[in-house]
Order: structure tokens, then sequence, then C-alpha cells
């Protein structure tokens, strides 16, 4: 499969164009040859993720959190030289997709989140760059749902405001909503403390956690799409 077809349609599903974001999206490491016949998928372009995907045979890593981000890289050192020399060594090239992905119905990080939760009447929500990312819910059922290490219990009916990530600053606005939980990756301190003040359950299970929903979602429907090319999740 030819590495801009494959472009084209990440691009498409996960509607990249309607986005302001401070991630640059897209292709933001090239590689020699337009041949994919195998694509990782995960949250972070670490140095470690580049190597085991190359290990296993991926010409294209497909992730969450790229190396570009605002005025793009300056300056090729430190960490972003780390995995520009891992990639490059390896013909590896590299895709990232930030908000985007948070906020795709069909298979970003916070619609994956709401039916992991098994959230029903669910309508987005919270609002980043001008960009709705987020969702609420109603719990179906009372339970107990697993997120990485962290337990969320939910009593059936209760209203959950879900927003993967670094977002603890909508635990606010979640109270405002009427929700009773509020479920995002971390908090700051002061996040924490405004959750407090307002009676907002806010549960932190953790950044990474919360965010290997929507790549494991886009790995599934990327394979659907592309039945000849080997989709799979790395680490």
């Amino acid at each position: 499969m030819k590495l801009q077809e494959i472009v084209g349609w990440l691009d498409g599903v996960l509607e990249v164009g309607k986005f302001d974001d401070v991630s640059n999206n897209g292709i933001q490491i090239a590689r020699e040859g337009d041949e994919i016949s195998r694509v990782a998928f995960g949250v972070d372009a670490s140095v470690d993720f580049v190597k085991a995907s190359a290990d296993a045979g991926a010409q294209l890593c497909v992730v969450h959190h790229g190396i570009s981000w605002g005025g793009g890289i300056r300056r090729i050192t430190g960490s972003e030289y780390e995995v520009v020399r891992a990639a490059i060594g390896r013909n590896v090239a590299l895709y990232a997709v930030h908000l985007p992905l948070d906020a795709s119905i069909k298979c970003g990080n916070n619609r994956e989140l709401a039916r992991h939760l098994n959230l029903a009447d669910v309508e987005r929500a919270f609002t980043y760059h001008g960009n709705v990312i987020g969702i609420t819910g109603r719990a179906t059922r009372t339970g107990t749902f697993r997120i990485g290490e962290t337990d969320v219990r939910l009593k059936k009916g209760m209203k959950v405001g879900v927003c993967s990530g670094g977002a603890g600053d909508f635990a606010v606005e979640a109270k405002a909503l009427g929700c009773d939980m509020y479920v995002t990756g971390e908090a700051s301190w002061g996040d924490v403390v405004a959750a407090r003040n307002v009676g907002m359950e806010m549960v932190c299970a953790g950044h990474y956690a919360t965010e290997t929903f929507g790549p494991r979602a886009l790995s599934r429907l990327f394979a659907r799409r592309f039945p000849s090319v080997s989709a799979f999740m790395a680490e």
C-alpha cells in the first residue's frame, strides 16, 4: 500500500483539517520508499516505541503524541534528535495526530473511553483551542471499570464527564454541566483543588492510560479499511 494513500485516509477519517491544534498533525518524519505493509499504532513517539515498531517490521508509526509542536522543530537536538535518528536509521515514517484523535466520534480516545465505561446518551463537551474534544454520558450500570491501574466506580444513572490526557482543568466545567464524576488522565494540583472546591469527584486514571483507547480503535478501523496491511499496537 502506498504511504500517501494511507496518509490521505488518516487525514480524512480523523478530519485533521478541521482542527486548530498545538500539534503539527500529519507526517512528521518521511521515509525512503512509499510502500507500506505494516503499521504500528501507539501513544508516544518515543525512541523505544520507534525501535520496537521497526523491530516488529513496521514501515510507518502512527502516534497520538508526535515530536513537532507549535512552530515546529527549530533544532534537531536532545530528545527530538534521538527520535529522528531512530526513525531515519530504521527507515520508519512517523504520522502524528493529537486533538483529532481525542475528539473523533469514530475512534477517538474520549468516545472509546465512554464505550469502555458503558455510557449512554453521550454528548460532546469540553472545548480546547476551539475544538470540542470530550464527552458526557450516563452510566448504564453500576460497576467498576479498569483504566490502566485505576478503578473507576460508577453508579447506574450518574452523569459522567470524560476527557483524556492532561485535562484536569475541565473538572469545574463538568460540574456546571451536571456531572457527578469527571474522568481524565492527569490534573495539576490547582485543578484538584478547584474540583474539590465545587464538589466535583475527579478520577485521574493516567495520561498514558486514557490515551491508549484511541490508537487501539484507530488500528482496528485501519485494519478493516486496509486488510492487506498488517496493523498492530506497540508500546
